[in-house]
């Protein structure tokens, strides 16, 4: 299906925003300081609790899309996002925070899946391809920036940062005017998926749950081998954004080249980068292994989105779309509790064994994917 250039700019202006939710991470401090009787434990899951109630709508998606439209299920979403999102601008009351990101949550998972969907419904070959890749660049670039614009808010107040939310209103009147209805039709029985799309939906899963353990741990690596301060740290993981806009960009190219080695390429270079990253203790190296590192994984993600959407039915889709966003969301949550349980073994800092056990294995999935048994892509 043809688009014109202002819907095609419309749907990957969603993508920019998919990540809205981790906007109020640098504001952690700053709640702590203002709310010094509520435990820190508390505090720190205001950010992580809109995740987790997005699953509910998640769930729910692919039934809404079919009752009534996905433009109507995302300008929906991005509306009421971007209302719960900004209650807390004006309040003082953590509870009342608390509540307005679990709605918060409520809408992202209405809009969220829909940033791949839309893309997989309204293009098809390797225009998808290339797109799809853009959707994972912008991503990166969206978050980069409104981590950016959060940092100089916080400045001024951190209630000023959810003024950020104002933006899903700008998403939601770029998709209300320029992209047209999709409306899938119901069936006799609920969409099913292949078997080897669950396979695929397992290995997306395993893939965000590896790169969740090196941007969780890269802050306390950094720290311990003495490779920066704070300043030098953010900067690192800023600069892993716009490796992964890069990679976003190229992955249509790649792909077009090397086909399945798309998803190869992506875990043997991340091997390779996260091995040095491990063994240096030059700084210089460490951040450029560190940027390498989020530009070759960043392969993977649109590969296998574009290898699981290969084959489908519209109905199916809506349902996949939902299925690997939630695979991603949950990874978020079970990251930490994996990663700092598997950390302690091992002779070294808990960052240290966590990243050294990633390279294993990465390069372990780097060998599996080679065999086209790995992906089943037909």
């Amino acid at each position: 299906m043809k688009q014109n250039l202002k819907t095609t700019i419309s749907i990957l202006s969603l993508s920019t925003v998919t990540n809205i939710t981790t906007i109020i991470t640098g504001v952690i401090p700053q709640l702590k300081q203002s709310f010094p009787t509520i435990p820190t434990t508390l505090i720190e899951w205001s950010v992580t609790v809109a995740n987790l109630s997005a699953l509910v709508t998640l769930l729910l998606n692919p039934k809404l899309t079919e009752k009534f439209s996905i433009k109507a299920v995302v300008v929906t979403g991005l509306i009421f996002s971007a209302l719960t999102g900004l209650i807390p601008a004006f309040i003082n009351n953590f509870w009342a925070i608390f509540v307005s990101r679990i709605l918060l949550g409520l809408g992202v998972g209405l809009f969220s899946p829909h940033a791949i969907s839309l893309i997989a419904h309204s293009y098809s070959g390797e225009l998808r391809a290339r797109l799809l890749g853009y959707q994972t660049g912008l991503t990166a670039l969206g978050n980069s920036i409104l981590l950016a614009l959060a940092g100089i808010l916080i400045g001024i107040s951190w209630h000023q940062v959810f003024f950020l939310h104002l933006l899903l209103l700008v998403v939601a009147l770029l998709i209300f005017f320029f992209v047209p209805n999709v409306k899938v039709e119901a069936k006799e029985s609920k969409a099913t998926l292949p078997k080897t799309k669950w396979r695929l939906i397992l290995i997306m899963f395993v893939t965000y749950l590896l790169i969740w353990g090196v941007q969780l741990k890269l802050p306390s690596y950094f720290t311990f081998k003495k490779l920066g301060d704070s300043q030098i740290i953010n900067w690192t993981l800023s600069a892993m954004n716009l490796g992964g806009l890069l990679a976003g960009l190229s992955f249509g190219f790649v792909h077009k080249k090397i086909h399945r080695y798309t998803l190869t390429l992506g875990y043997c270079g991340a091997a390779i980068s996260l091995l040095l990253l491990w063994l240096t203790n030059n700084t210089t190296v460490a951040i450029v292994s560190a940027v390498f590192f989020n530009f070759i994984y960043s392969y993977t993600g649109p590969f296998l989105v574009f290898t699981s959407n290969q084959g489908l039915k519209q109905e199916q889709i809506n349902t996949l779309s939902s299925y690997l966003t939630i695979a991603t969301i949950i990874s978020a949550f079970f990251a930490p509790l994996l990663w700092n349980t598997l950390g302690i073994f091992g002779t070294g800092d808990v960052s240290e064994n966590v990243l050294f056990l990633i390279t294993l294995l990465l390069f372990g999935l780097t060998v599996l994917s080679i065999s086209k048994k790995f992906i089943a892509e037909k």
